[in-house]
């Protein structure tokens, strides 16, 4: 560990002859399958090296446990949400074996993310009752009964030391929009900031010292941005609000109280924690994919009860498990092989060989067109469109395999063909061009965005098959079950009769 960081020492000054308990907290998020190691082909393409996996974060935590249990300190093992979609072995029995891994590690708590509810509700209660360790989500209820998932609750209270610490789970409330909503029953996802105004005040009439969030509402990689837009509306003589979930730097600028936030969803890790100005809440963060974990070692005064500063591994609060520099458990390693065994059968064998790495980016992307051009072709429709949030990573350089576009698809979708009209297919990629997603990879047309023409008139000189597009011609439109569904903003395909093309997005690309 580095040395204490001034905050401490400030703190440790201030209040000399009170006793500090040290609390070592370490976290996964968004860990969405990823037990089994995998390349980093982020760092280096043509010679990738090996990171994470499973049973590298159990050896990492069993070192950390051994050195508390020496030391005196108190250790937990948390998880911020997502834990399954996104690998063959996370997706074997949605979630299933994930579960049985944490359940190995000895985690002590878990939040939901939005992709713990993509295989629906039942499948999220489930794991929630697989689980030997509690779930906290405050922010999830029936509508009906008004009560929480089955197996859930809102937050728990831990004693380290004297001190009490509570911890309240949250989920995004954008979950609405990334589920289909028939999945979710009859759940709904309370607003964040009422949610947690109610549960710090309930947690501190009950004598919690310290409040620590475990929260899948993600820190973004521009805070400051959306910190402007809160003093912004402060300014206006406004309160702060948004039409889709707030994120951490906007909920620890309206909602004093939190101590610290263990957070998830933006697969945005965080060297040091992030420090919001106003209420001084800490926010840790760290990468997807189980390619790491966090850790940081809080100071908690026991007279006073309150966290009085933190410090960090040397090298950062996100520890990257490169295989060259950490061992794993070898039973994990051998119990995390049996499950990729059974869920990966016949994934490895070569398809074909990508001369130069196909990319994805923030805007339309060769990844993206390759995709949609896959999913036309399959089903002989005339435009394709695919969400690039699906596109999760690139077709690196070399021997392409079913498990290497696995990796770029992992969601596991079926395509859909609608028939519709020139007219309402331009209506349908228009909205893709609205709001804040731009949310568009397309095949079969092509067309100039004029951004400065308003929302519904922003498509130009747009033709498709290369002949001119006809607002009164018949075209045949094929898109994931995902958009058909009226996902990420696209309500407006609910106004058509998506029928099930019995494709399966991974065989488009493969063939």
């Amino acid at each position: 560990m580095k040395r204490l960081l001034p905050i401490l020492l400030l703190a440790l000054v201030s209040i000399a002859g009170s006793e500090i308990v040290y609390l070592n907290i370490l976290h996964t998020n968004d860990i969405h399958g990823g037990i089994v190691p995998r390349e980093a082909t982020f760092m280096n393409p043509d010679f990738p090296p090996m990171m994470g996996g499973g049973a590298y974060i159990k050896a990492y935590v069993d070192m950390v446990r051994e050195e508390c249990a020496a030391s005196g300190e108190y250790c937990l093992l948390i998880d911020a949400g997502d834990i399954f979609q996104g690998t063959p072995t996370g997706n074997y029995g949605d979630g299933e074996f994930v579960v049985d891994w944490m359940n190995v590690c000895g985690y002590d708590m878990m939040t939901l993310g939005n992709h713990d509810f993509d295989a629906g509700i039942e499948n999220a209660l489930d794991l929630c009752a697989q689980t030997d360790f509690p779930v906290i989500c405050a922010n999830v209820v029936n509508s009906l009964t008004g009560e929480f998932l089955e197996n859930v609750i809102p937050y728990q209270i831990l004693n380290f030391g004297g001190v009490d610490v509570a911890f309240i789970g949250l989920t995004t409330t954008d979950t609405y929009g990334l589920v289909t909503p028939e999945l979710l029953g009859d759940y709904i996802f309370l607003d964040e900031v009422e949610t947690s105004e109610r549960y710090i005040r309930e947690v501190e009439e009950l004598g919690a010292d310290v409040i620590v969030f475990v929260s899948h509402i993600g820190q973004p990689g521009d805070p400051e941005r959306y910190m402007q837009r809160v003093f912004d509306a402060w300014e206006a003589g406004e309160e702060y609000t948004k039409d889709f979930s707030l994120n951490h730097a906007e909920l620890t600028c309206v909602m004093p109280g939190i101590d610290l936030i263990v957070s998830g969803h933006t697969h945005l890790g965080l060297a040091e924690p992030w420090v919001n100005p106003i209420n001084h809440t800490l926010v840790v963060q760290g990468y997807a994919n189980g390619t790491g974990i966090g850790r940081i070692r809080l100071a908690l005064d026991t007279e006073t009860g309150t966290l009085v500063g933190f410090d960090l591994p040397e090298g950062g609060e996100y520890i990257s498990l490169l295989h060259d520099e950490f061992w794993p458990d070898e039973e994990v390693a051998e119990l995390i092989e049996g499950y990729r065994q059974i869920a990966e059968a016949g994934m490895d064998d070569i398809i074909a060989e990508a001369v130069s790495q196909i990319p994805r980016g923030g805007a339309e992307h060769p990844l993206g067109r390759l995709i949609a051009d896959a999913m036309m072709w399959s089903v002989g429709a005339d435009v394709a469109l695919m969400n690039r949030g699906g596109i999760r990573a690139a077709i690196p350089r070399g021997f392409i395999t079913e498990r290497v576009i696995y990796q770029a698809i992992p969601f596991e979708e079926d395509l859909f063909v609608i028939e519709m009209t020139g007219a309402e297919l331009k209506d349908i990629l228009e909205t893709g061009m609205q709001g804040r997603r731009r949310d568009m990879e397309i095949g079969g047309l092509t067309a100039l965005r004029n951004q400065a023409m308003p929302d519904g008139e922003k498509i130009e000189d747009m033709l498709i098959g290369g002949e001119p597009f006809d607002p009164e011609r018949t075209y045949s439109f094929v898109t994931t079950g995902y958009l058909a569904q009226g996902n990420v903003g696209y309500d407006i395909m609910l106004e058509h009769n998506a029928v099930p093309a019995d494709v399966k997005l991974l065989d488009a690309v493969v063939a």
